[in-house]
């Protein structure tokens, strides 16, 4: 279960030399950087970096957003899942899909606000 979330650089531009030709493509990224355990509360930081780029029809680059940060993962058997990801080993699918879902919830509303303030165009539609 994810319980917090830290954001830690955010970074986004928008290409003004460039008068965007629809569609636009927006393309999301997500990547897990580290883990780190803590003993004392029984979780998981999982560092992340969360990426969106806009290209418009000609694949001009419209622009781009950036986010890193980490997200904070509680659950059974934090100890063995700590264990297996520092020796190489890859998470469970469940709990994977549950970090990955996370991040991206958290960060799509962030990235949002973040597209009308540079006024970049919707990132849903």
């Amino acid at each position: 279960m994810i319980i917090g979330y830290q954001l830690v650089k955010i970074d986004a531009q928008r290409n003004d030399s460039i008068l965007p030709q629809d569609p636009i493509q927006i393309n999301y990224k997500v990547s897990t950087k580290n883990v780190g355990k803590d003993d004392n509360t029984k979780t998981l930081r999982f560092g992340f970096t969360y990426e969106v780029e806009l290209k418009d029809s000609k694949d001009n680059k419209v622009g781009d957003i950036l986010m890193e940060g980490s997200i904070i993962y509680t659950g059974n058997n934090i100890d063995d899942i700590y264990k297996t990801l520092s020796s190489g080993g890859k998470l469970d699918d469940d709990i994977q899909k549950e970090i990955v879902q996370g991040i991206s919830n958290i960060c799509i509303l962030e990235a949002m606000q973040i597209a009308k303030q540079i006024q970049l165009p919707p990132l849903v539609k």
